[in-house]
């Protein structure tokens, strides 16, 4: 996958978390955690490769840690609330 692919499908992955709360899921989809999981992983994939846009590229760190805290903590609105912040800074947009 290309950098600006996983841009998109950052992006993408974001938003369904904001409009998607953990128990709403389809039972036909991998689910909450494993969607988290793939976004996590991107935000990995991704983020090394932002040279241009450094703070903002900090800042996606710092989001997917605190949504990470808020998953352990069971507090959903935090979590929807925080990735709106990743949803801000317009990720496809990053170099």
């Amino acid at each position: 996958m290309g950098f600006l692919e996983s841009l998109n499908d950052f992006a993408a992955c974001i938003a369904v978390a904001i409009d998607t709360a953990p128990d709403e899921y389809p039972a036909w989809s991998d689910g909450f955690r494993d969607h988290f999981t793939a976004t996590m992983q991107l935000g990995v994939e991704i983020r090394p490769q932002l040279r241009r846009d450094l703070e903002p590229a900090h800042r996606i760190d710092v989001v997917l840690q605190k949504m990470a805290a808020a998953i352990k903590a069971g507090d959903t609105v935090s979590f929807r609330d925080t990735a709106r912040t990743l949803q801000a800074l317009n990720v496809p947009t990053l170099r």
